[in-house]
């Protein structure tokens, strides 16, 4: 028997500071676009950080089912970490859609939307759906045990200080894809290489490592190819392991990481996992679809095709 109070209409959130501000200038458009659809929806507004947290909690507990997110990667990880949250039904019932208003939009490429907002909406009147794996992350943060979902991708190392320094730059009002290139230099000139342990499954690496970056979708900062083998209902990781590179290797692969390409370096290997334990004797950064987590100590596990998202069948996997 069907909750009498469940809405038969769409929940939508918009992030006015996504795409540094362009979620405000564009309202009037994304409503016109809904409106025109003629998709029944009530709509809502992130006013602050976690806010979309909070939106999508209440949404559920108000009787909303179906989802849409008018935002960037960080807004649909807010909404992600909301549905697992909640505690109103299973998180299998819960249908979710992208509008994409931000910078990067990395979710998207992987699963075949359309980065522009009438397009956008027609695949989600669609309604094609198909159920993606969502990983959490389990890490200390002022001595403090947390966890966080991430449906994209999670980096370690100087894949999380790219991702730092990327949200400062957006915090000063920057945009436009070239804001991570300049994030990487920056990083770099920062960067100090460690020993870390990661532990994939049963495979142990214990060594000097840059970065680690464990893919859902297959791609980061703005369009970096970071997982090309990923696959977002596997029930796999695709890990992606870059030990001590180099400027010159750096630059000599920058070209590769948009194509996929960087993975054929030596100094490169990539992995399947459906858990991940990451530790360092110095504190390391990690991050999840841009959120920067804390502390030294990671442990990432798989919830398989655990999120119902609106996805694109033909344009699917086939970003070009």
């Amino acid at each position: 028997m069907e909750n009498p109070l469940q809405k038969d209409c769409w929940f939508v959130i918009l992030n006015p500071h996504a795409g540094s501000g362009r979620g405000k200038k564009d309202q009037p458009q994304i409503i016109r676009s809904l409106t025109k659809s003629g998709l029944p929806f009530e709509f809502g507004v992130s006013d602050f950080p976690k806010h979309t947290i909070q939106l999508t909690i209440q949404a559920i507990a108000d009787g909303y089912r179906k989802i849409i997110v008018a935002g960037g990667d960080g807004t649909l990880n807010e909404a992600v970490n909301g549905i697992f949250l909640q505690t109103v039904c299973p998180i299998e019932e819960i249908t979710i859609g992208v509008i994409p208003v931000g910078t990067g939009n990395d979710w998207i490429k992987t699963f075949g939307i359309p980065n522009e907002y009438n397009a956008a909406v027609e695949t989600i009147k669609n309604a094609k759906t198909m159920h993606q794996d969502v990983g959490q992350i389990t890490f200390a943060e002022n001595t403090v045990q947390r966890i966080w979902y991430f449906a994209n991708m999670a980096g370690f190392g100087f894949d999380a200080m790219v991702a730092g320094k990327t949200n400062l730059f957006k915090n000063q009002g920057k945009s436009g894809i070239s804001l991570y290139l300049k994030a990487l230099g920056s990083s770099f000139l920062n960067y100090q290489t460690d020993n870390i342990r990661l532990i994939l499954d049963n495979q142990i690496l214990d060594e000097a490592i840059f970065s680690v970056s464990i893919g859902i979708g297959k791609y980061n900062g703005g369009g970096m190819m970071q997982a090309p083998g990923a696959i977002p209902d596997k029930g796999l990781f695709q890990v992606t392991v870059i030990r001590k590179i180099g400027l010159f290797g750096i630059l000599r692969n920058l070209v590769g990481l948009y194509s996929g390409e960087f993975i054929k370096d030596r100094r490169v290997s990539t992995h399947f996992a459906s858990h991940i334990s990451i530790s360092a004797a110095k504190n390391i950064a990690g991050e999840a679809d841009g959120e920067i987590l804390g502390d030294n100590k990671f442990k990432v596990s798989m919830y398989s095709q655990k999120l119902n998202v609106i996805f694109n069948p033909e344009k699917y996997l086939k970003f070009s």
